[in-house]
């Protein structure tokens, strides 16, 4: 049974004396009674059943996780461990789980897995994430073994893999501690950068409109150098075709679309065209998130959110398509923010190219995520991609770039390739990528990501430096 010696996700946190890790599995499995269930190692769902499962004299299931502890401070005390598995349906059942001595060899010994005596049960499964308190079993860094067994119900209960084509239904090994002394703040490493979510102290309160134009505030003297009339070079063998630098007073509206009192289903915002949500100032545009009741058309919604689009005014087959921007994301308040930057056909027919989306929330918001869609059963292909200088999408301004050509699509962050699309790794590339696509500039609020919670800040802003197409 191979194991994989990588972790998806392991990030520090540092909020005051109360720090914290999300791990992903390094390893998951079913051990299994059943030959029949043939090799559980890269399957999507894991799968728990007593003895006599279905009937079966020899049915017993064990879901098993393998987590790697590695970034513990050797100053981390009052650890806390809560292990989340997530579930499609809600169940009556006692679930078991235990912390076993060793890797998921070790799980699958019945006497070993019957001799350990510190474990957590719950009563019953909920659809969605069911929480497992195994704070005593983990106590500084190493490989963690955990196996949920079920006590009763006897028809299987299926949980979501590492395997699972959707991340956000990733096993997940929540870890908070205490630092016996504060982390220095001069190290490198440790400290975030401070918030950049945060409206200037001169932006206009965002619960009423602004008396006056955004661009009316001043914008301090660092954001970005004063307006020049000479396009930006372009990249070797590239032309500049088209772009918006935001240099001017307000939304050139002859480039972009503004959607206004548009809702979908695919989120819980409202789609405006307001001051608040989009303006222009001191050189960038702002896509504002607010938590506000809206009227949405015939609905009423709770916060309301900006979507540009250039559907009918531009659109392009083939070039480069760059941005460069700052993500409102970050560490511990931004579950349920996802701005993006993206194209769409112009005919409104199959495809769809990611240049970049950057969701936020505990799992997602330190990497960029790129995708090719040809519809939305889905027929999709995405990767979630760290910065390759470090940092994250909230720590500062990044570039994300695609170059699309008859051949293939390739992705760019701050000029390092880190991702390529052709005909060899997708069987669809000709039937979707050979068309004009139009941009997308969005800034979502919920989905199936996740919505908002407690702490998630608003107003929250997706800040753009420019937006710039090349052709050959």
């Amino acid at each position: 049974m191979a194991v994989l010696a990588s972790t998806a996700t392991i990030l520090p946190l540092f909020a005051s004396d109360d720090d914290g890790l999300t791990l992903h599995p390094v390893a998951d499995t079913t051990i299994t009674q059943v030959w029949q269930d043939g090799n559980n190692a890269v399957k999507t769902t894991l799968a728990s059943c007593p003895a006599m499962c279905d009937g079966n004299p020899h049915g017993r299931r064990d879901a098993t996780l393998q987590f790697a502890v590695d970034q513990l401070p050797p100053n981390a005390v009052d650890v806390k461990a809560t292990l989340r598995v997530y579930a499609w349906h809600d169940f009556t059942a006692r679930i078991l789980a235990r912390a076993v001595p060793g890797g998921l060899r070790a799980a699958a010994n019945a006497a070993q897995l019957a001799a350990v005596s510190a474990a957590r049960a719950v009563d019953r499964v909920h659809k969605g994430f069911t929480e497992f308190d195994m704070s005593g079993s983990v106590r500084g860094n190493g490989n963690y073994t955990f196996a949920l067994s079920q006590q009763s119900y006897y028809t299987r209960i299926y949980w979501a893999s590492r395997e699972n084509s959707r991340e956000n239904l990733h096993p997940e090994l929540v870890l908070s501690y205490k630092t016996a002394t504060r982390p220095s703040t001069t190290g490198p490493a440790t400290v975030l950068p401070p918030p950049t979510t945060a409206p200037p102290a001169s932006t206009p309160p965002t619960t009423t409109p602004p008396t006056t134009k955004p661009t009316a505030t001043k914008p301090p003297a660092t954001t970005k150098p004063p307006a020049t009339t000479k396009p930006p070079a372009a990249p070797a063998g590239w032309n500049l075709v088209w772009s918006d630098e935001f240099n001017g007073n307000g939304l050139d509206r002859s480039k972009w679309n503004l959607r206004d009192g548009e809702g979908r289903d695919i989120d819980r915002g409202c789609n405006v065209d307001s001051p608040k949500n989009t303006f222009v100032s001191g050189g960038h545009l702002t896509l504002r998130a607010l938590r506000e009741t809206v009227k949405c058309s015939s609905q009423t919604r709770q916060f309301s959110q900006s979507y540009l689009d250039t559907i009918g005014r531009h659109s392009w087959t083939y070039g480069r398509f760059e941005i460069r921007a700052k993500s409102p994301n970050k560490p511990g308040a931004s579950k349920g923010l996802w701005p993006a930057f993206w194209l769409r056909p112009e005919d409104g027919g199959n495809g769809e190219i990611d240049v970049t989306e950057l969701p936020g929330g505990q799992g997602w918001y330190d990497r960029s995520t790129a995708a090719i869609f040809y519809d939305y059963s889905p027929v999709k292909q995405d990767t979630r991609i760290a910065l390759p200088s470090g940092g994250y999408p909230g720590d500062g301004f990044h570039t994300y770039t695609t170059e699309w050509d008859a051949t293939s699509l390739k992705w760019y962050i701050d000029d390092k390739l880190v991702w390529t699309r052709n005909r060899s790794t997708t069987p669809w590339f000709d039937k979707a990528f050979h068309k004009p696509y139009n941009l997308r500039l969005n800034f979502q609020v919920g989905g199936w990501l996740g919505d908002p919670d407690g702490s998630t800040r608003f107003p929250a802003d997706f800040v753009v430096d420019y937006v710039r197409v090349y052709q050959h």
